[in-house]
């Protein structure tokens, strides 16, 4: 049996016993149609179109933060024998739907898995990428913080009936329009309002985010080495990580056109 198949029946394992000890777990369906659904909704979606900032003032619910439990884990699959494994464009839920939250701030993960037998140590950085996302949602703001994860949901768009499911598929929609030529199939799972469950899950998913964190610092100190960077800090608190990002899509498409 391969890890990745391995990894992924860990997974479905601990959402089942999650909903046997009475955890609320909601398995949305998968949308046939990804624009149809969010056309809906009177919600603007559109990539790298939607960059703003949410004053707290005019923020309704922070998703993690600083004085939150929080995780966000991105598991890209190239492998095709475990592609069949992801169950395309399903979005579980473990907890309350936004709409059920009465608190102003909850503790909240989430894990995507993406599978593709494209995907390759060159795209494999850029899908780990959250700027596209917070700027393809309207009302929807993600915040730079180290090691965890946080996020801003504006007070109209819950009016109009923003929910985990709605987040979920925006999410599937944006990457795919983005790495449309990448993607075969996509999963997501939210983990909301269940601090000791998040840390259940982290301890799961360990050896995931050790294997990605070593092959995520292998790149980044090969990155480093070729823009000459000397700054000693990590790039997930660089000031200037959104522009160096934008280099190295730059000299990515660069490479590939060369190819």
């Amino acid at each position: 049996m391969s890890d990745y198949k391995q990894n992924l029946e860990k997974i479905r394992y601990f959402i089942k016993e999650e909903s046997r000890v009475g955890k609320k777990v909601v398995k949305y369906q998968p949308q046939p149609s990804l624009s149809d659904f969010l056309s809906k909704f009177n919600i603007k979606i559109e990539l790298d179109n939607c960059k703003e900032i949410i004053l707290q003032e005019e923020t309704q619910l922070e998703l993690g933060g600083a004085s939150k439990k929080s995780f966000s884990l991105i598991y890209p699959i190239s492998e095709s024998e475990s592609l069949k494994y992801i169950q395309n464009r399903r979005i579980t839920l473990i907890g309350p739907e936004i709409m059920e939250i009465a608190t102003p701030s909850i503790d909240f993960g989430m894990f995507i898995l993406i599978g593709g037998k494209r995907i390759s140590d060159k795209n494999w950085s850029s899908l780990r990428q959250f700027n596209f996302i917070s700027n393809g949602i309207e009302g929807f703001s993600i915040r730079s913080v180290p090691r965890r994860f946080w996020c801003r949901i504006n007070s109209k768009i819950i009016q109009n009936n923003f929910s985990f499911e709605f987040l979920g598929n925006a999410i599937f929609y944006l990457y795919t329009q983005k790495f449309k030529n990448l993607i075969e199939n996509m999963e997501i799972l939210f983990i909301v309002s269940y601090p000791n469950l998040i840390d259940q899950f982290i301890k799961t998913t360990s050896h995931i985010s050790t294997d990605i964190n070593k092959k995520w610092k292998s790149k980044i100190d090969k990155w480093k080495k070729n823009i000459d960077c000397e700054y000693d800090w990590g790039c997930e608190i660089c000031p200037y990580r959104e522009e160096c990002y934008n280099i190295k899509e730059v000299l990515v498409e660069r490479e590939r056109i060369g190819n």
